[in-house]
C-alpha cells in the first residue's frame, strides 16, 4: 500500500487548505494512506482539533486511512533535527511541541510516558541537521531517506551504522496540499516528492500501521515499483537467525525500464547488475548522459551538500543528433533542455541521486564525441549549514568521446573540495529494457552477526527504489 508520511498545507508556511490537502490524496494522488505532518511551531490547538477531526471524518476503511500527526520542529543542529510523529488512532493524542520538549529525549520520553509505543510512529527525516546517535527502538521504525529536497541514502546508514534497527520510506516534504503527487517548482524543493511502500495484509488502520511499526516498508522517488527482497527467505525490515551462508532472493517489477540493481551489506556495495547497457559492437545509436552529485555532509551535525545545478551547452562532435530529451525533468525553474541542431542548451539538477538525458544519435563517424560547456553554479538548498558553506562550482569542459566507452560506459569524475564522486557518465543503452526482473546472490564472506543488506534500484528513467535492510543475526538495540 502507498502513501506520503510527510507533507503541509496553509498551517504553516505552505498553502491550502486541510480538506484540499486530504481529498488530493485520495482523490489525485490516489494514495491508500496519508499523514498532514504539520509543524507544531505553528500549531495552536484550534487547528490541531480540526485536524483531528478531519482525520476521523475522511477515515474510509478499506479504501483510504488518513494518520493524525505532526511534526517536531528542531533547527538547530543541537536539538536532534526534524522528525514526524504518526499516531494510530485520532483520540485522545495531543501535540507534544517542541515549544514545551525541545530535545529528542525530552520527545522520546514524554511520548512513552503518555502513549503506548504500538500506537506512535516517529520518523526522523534528513534535509536539516539531525542527530542520528539517538534512536528509540520502540517509537523510531522507519527514517525517511528521499523527499522533494534530495536523496539521502547516507542518512538511512549512519542510523543503520550505529546500530539501529530501521527501516525506510521516501515523502513528499510537499507545501502545496499536494501529497503523493508532487511537483517541484523552485530551487529547494527541486523533485518530485517520493513514496513509502508498506506491505500489509488489507488497507486498514491497524494493518498498515503495524506494517509500519516492524519496518515491511520500502522508499521510492515516486514511482510505483515493486519490490521483494528476502535475505534467506526473510521479508525485509525483519532479522534472520544468523548462518553463515546467506541467500539473497528479489523480484522488481518496474514502471520503466529497470536501469539496474545494487545489493549493499553493510556500507558496501557487494553486487550490482547494469541491465540497460548495450555492450554490442554495433554503431550506438541510444545513448544516456547522466549527471550525479553528492550529498553527504563533510561534518557531523551539518545540513547535507546542497544541489548541485548542471547547465551549460551539449554540441554532438562526429555524429547527427537525432533527438535529446530529460528523462524526468518535472521542474520547470531548474531543469530544461532545448535543441538546436546538433547541440541543446540544457540545465538540471541533482542532490543525492541522478538526472539524465536521453540522446539518439546516428551517422556517427570515428572521433564522435558529446561536448559538454558546462557554467559556472551556485549550490542551492532549503536548510543552511552551519559548518561547510554552499559552494560555488566553476565552469568546466567535458569532452566524452564514443571511442572511449569501455562495456558501453564512459564516465568522467568532476570533483570538487570535499566531495570526488561528482560525475558525467555517457552509457550506450537499450530503451526498451526489461521492466520484470528477479535477482539472487549468495553471500558467503565474512559473515558477522548483525549484518544487514539492502537493495537499491534505479530505472532507465532516473526513478530510484530502497528496500528496508534484512539483518541477519545479532540484535537489535534496547
Amino acid at each position: 500500500y502507498w502513501g506520503d508520511t510527510h507533507g503541509h498545507s496553509g498551517y504553516a508556511e505552505g498553502i491550502g487548505t486541510l480538506d484540499f490537502f486530504l481529498r488530493f490524496a485520495r482523490d489525485d494522488a490516489r494514495l491508500d494512506f496519508v499523514t498532514h505532518s504539520e509543524h507544531d511551531i505553528w500549531l495552536d490547538a484550534g487547528e490541531w482539533e480540526l485536524m483531528r477531526a478531519k482525520s476521523a471524518e475522511y477515515d474510509e476503511p478499506g479504501r483510504f486511512i488518513p494518520y493524525l500527526g505532526w511534526e517536531w520542529t528542531r533547527h538547530t543542529r543541537q536539538g536532534g533535527g526534524h522528525h514526524n510523529v504518526l499516531y494510530r488512532t485520532v483520540e485522545d493524542q495531543d501535540v507534544i511541541s517542541v515549544l514545551e520538549f525541545p530535545t529528542l529525549s525530552e520527545l522520546y520520553r514524554e511520548l512513552d510516558t503518555r502513549y503506548d509505543r504500538r500506537d506512535v510512529v516517529v520518523i526522523p527525516h534528513a534535509h536539516n541537521p539531525g542527530d542520528f546517535r539517538q534512536s528509540h527502538p520502540g517509537l523510531e521504525p522507519l527514517v525517511e531517506m528521499m523527499s522533494m529536497h534530495g536523496t539521502f541514502e547516507w542518512f538511512m546508514q549512519e542510523y543503520l551504522s550505529r546500530g539501529h534497527q530501521v527501516g525506510v520510506v521516501a515523502a513528499s516534504d510537499d507545501h502545496l496540499s499536494h501529497p503523493g503527487y508532487s511537483a517541484p517548482n523552485r530551487t529547494s524543493l527541486a523533485q518530485r516528492g517520493g513514496l513509502g511502500a508498506v506491505m500489509a495484509p488489507e488497507r486498514s488502520r491497524d494493518a498498515i500501521f503495524d506494517g509500519m511499526k516492524a519496518r515491511r516498508t520500502y522508499a521510492t522517488t515516486g514511482d510505483r515499483i515493486i519490490l521483494d527482497f528476502r535475505v534467506n527467505d526473510t521479508l525485509m525490515g525483519l532479522r534472520a537467525p544468523f548462518s553463515e551462508t546467506r541467500e539473497i532472493t528479489g523480484r522488481v517489477i518496474g514502471t520503466a525500464p529497470i536501469g539496474s540493481i545494487a545489493l549493499i551489506k553493510n556500507e558496501e556495495e557487494l553486487w550490482s547488475e547494469d541491465y540497460s547497457l548495450d555492450t554490442g559492437a554495433g554503431t550506438p545509436t541510444d545513448l544516456l548522459l547522466t549527471f550525479y552529485s553528492e550529498e553527504t555532509p563533510v561534518h557531523m551535525g551539518d545540513a547535507p551538500r546542497g544541489w548541485r545545478h548542471w547547465r551549460g551547452q551539449l554540441t554532438v562532435a562526429g555524429a547527427t543528433l537525432v533527438s535529446i530529451e530529460g528523462t524526468d525533468f518535472a521542474n520547470p525553474t531548474t531543469q530544461n533542455v532545448e535543441q538546436d541542431g546538433n547541440g541543446a542548451a540544457f540545465r538540471t539538477n541533482t542532490r543525492g541521486e541522478t538526472s539524465s538525458l536521453k540522446l539518439s544519435v546516428s551517422d556517427v563517424q570515428p572521433g564522435a564525441a558529446i561536448v559538454l560547456e558546462l557554467e559556472e553554479a551556485a549550490e542551492t538548498g532549503s536548510a543552511p549549514p552551519f559548518y561547510r558553506p554552499r559552494a560555488v562550482i566553476p565552469g568546466a569542459r567535458v569532452r566524452l568521446p564514443l571511442a572511449e566507452m569501455q562495456g558501453g560506459r564512459l564516465e568522467r569524475l568532476l570533483p570538487i573540495e570535499n566531495y570526488h564522486r561528482d560525475s558525467v557518465t555517457l552509457r550506450r543503452v537499450r530503451p526498451d529494457g526489461p521492466r520484470d526482473l528477479t535477482f539472487s546472490y549468495t553471500d558467503t564472506d565474512s559473515p558477522r552477526q548483525g549484518d544487514y543488506y539492502f537493495v537499491r534500484v534505479r530505472q532507465l528513467n532516473d526513478a530510484m527504489a530502497w528496500s528496508s535492510p534484512v539483518w541477519v543475526g545479532g540484535h537489535p538495540s534496547q
